[in-house]
């Protein structure tokens, strides 16, 4: 995701990342080799009956290149008619691994991409998976374009309203229910709550254009089937200017936005993020917009105790979208239709280890702290925000990841600056609206 989400933690192993890795000493690419017709329909292959094959495996999360390249060695080892090679995108570097690869001509087993781009860039490229035994543990298979079930979901974040858990139940005299928190209203009185306790300012509104413009900025599009949303916009069939949910959208983040409850209320525009965090983190505030991935810059400031709740778009406590938090896969695992039947049936076997064997599950988890997509696995990240998004996937209570249906860049861009005009009542809602219809018709 490209949004500020680095701790120093971060920044430090930045240091540390080379720009490839691989299970080998060296790191030639690999022979192309000869294409083979789609296995994935296939009867399951038994270890033992796996042919001797090699896998390029491409990981775009440069900040767990090694723990990656150990799985690549975990698994060759618990295989041995199977090499593994890995190559890692380093952190911040604008080529990745695959596209290098495949330039010099080598066929890439299994390329780990952003979900948009199995329905963009690479649509066409992965295998149908949707007969794999792992199928069964998931709801969160990414579909390419023509709807067959292609990518792997390797890696899961969500976000939502996050809450310092101590300032809230010491306001609400007891533990908090987050889901309880499903209308507006409710979250309006809980607001109220945190305010009469003592603080002044409930809520730390940060409202940088990633966040109010491709995260927040997306909800409206988990108002039902997200693609056929976007296509409805598209072709004009939802005008958004007269749509509840994109208008509920914009109701909760004036709220946020209020000089009654938000800290930066007077001059929302402002760069507040580390602020934010840190009004948060000491209990000075209680809430803010983000995602698991801020739980680093929470930390460093108080402990452990944060929560997510859902972002309501209305009062009606049964809407799905007040009941649920955003989560889903923001890095897929594709399995090349080019590569021959051998390396096919061994990449799906690199997957399996990753679901069922205990190495592969400590490797997702517990190695590199992802959210697993898979009900099967009971392994828990040590971030609690994390293991708040875990709990709402096996809970069922999520809603897809918004981003995941629209061209966050360009939502940066273009979509972010015009929300922040709005928030800042530089424009109105109608114009606003606008620009969202605008630019969803200039992709037609």
């Amino acid at each position: 995701m490209k949004h500020k989400k680095l701790s120093l933690v971060v920044l430090l192993m930045i240091a540390l990342v080379l720009a490839a890795c691989s299970t080998k000493t060296e790191t030639t690419p690999a022979t192309p080799s000869e294409p083979a017709t789609d296995t994935s329909k296939d009867t399951e292959q038994k270890q033992e009956e796996l042919k001797p094959a090699k896998i390029i495996i491409t990981n775009a999360k440069g900040e767990i290149a090694k723990q990656v390249e150990q799985a690549g060695k975990d698994f060759a080892a618990a295989n041995p008619n199977i090499t593994v090679e890995v190559y890692s995108q380093a952190v911040g570097d604008s080529l990745s691994a695959f596209d290098r690869l495949t330039t010099a001509g080598n066929v890439v087993t299994i390329a780990m991409f952003e979900p948009g781009a199995l329905t963009g860039a690479q649509k066409g490229f992965g295998i149908d998976l949707s007969g794999e035994k792992w199928a069964a543990e998931t709801t969160q298979i990414i579909k390419d374009g023509d709807g067959v079930a292609v990518g792997f979901p390797f890696a899961v974040e969500g976000f939502g309203i996050v809450y310092n858990k101590t300032v809230v139940d010491k306001a609400n005299g007891g533990p908090l229910d987050p889901y309880s928190i499903n209308t507006r209203d409710k979250l309006k009185e809980l607001f109220d709550k945190v305010k009469a306790s003592g603080v002044e300012f409930p809520v730390a509104y940060q409202t940088e254009a990633w966040s109010v413009g491709n995260h927040f900025g997306s909800l409206w599009v988990a108002q039902g089937d997200p693609a056929q949303t976007v296509a409805d916009v598209q072709a004009g069939t939802i005008q958004l200017k007269d749509n509840a949910a994109f208008n509920g959208v914009l109701d909760t983040m004036e709220l946020l936005a209020s000089p009654e409850y938000n800290k930066f209320g007077k001059a929302p525009l402002g760069k507040y993020y580390d602020e934010a965090h840190l009004l948060v983190g000491s209990g000075k505030s209680a809430f803010l917009t983000n995602g698991n991935w801020a739980f680093d810059s929470l930390k460093a400031t108080a402990g452990s105790e944060f929560g997510f709740m859902p972002f309501p778009v209305d009062n009606d406590a049964n809407n799905p979208m007040n009941n649920k938090i955003v989560a889903g896969p923001t890095q897929v695992l594709a399995i090349n239709k080019k590569a021959t039947a051998e390396e096919q049936a061994a990449a799906k076997k690199f997957l399996e280890w990753i679901v069922y064997d205990n190495a592969g599950q400590d490797f997702l988890v517990n190695k590199s702290q992802i959210i697993p997509a898979f009900k099967n696995i009971s392994l828990e990240v040590t971030n609690p925000l994390g293991k708040a998004v875990q709990q709402a996937v096996k809970d069922g209570k999520t809603l897809p990841f918004t981003t995941n249906y629209i061209v966050p860049g360009e939502y940066f861009e273009k979509i972010g600056p015009e929300v922040q005009k709005f928030l800042d009542k530089k424009i109105t809602r109608e114009q606003l609206a606008k620009v969202y219809q605008d630019y969803h018709a200039s992709k037609k």
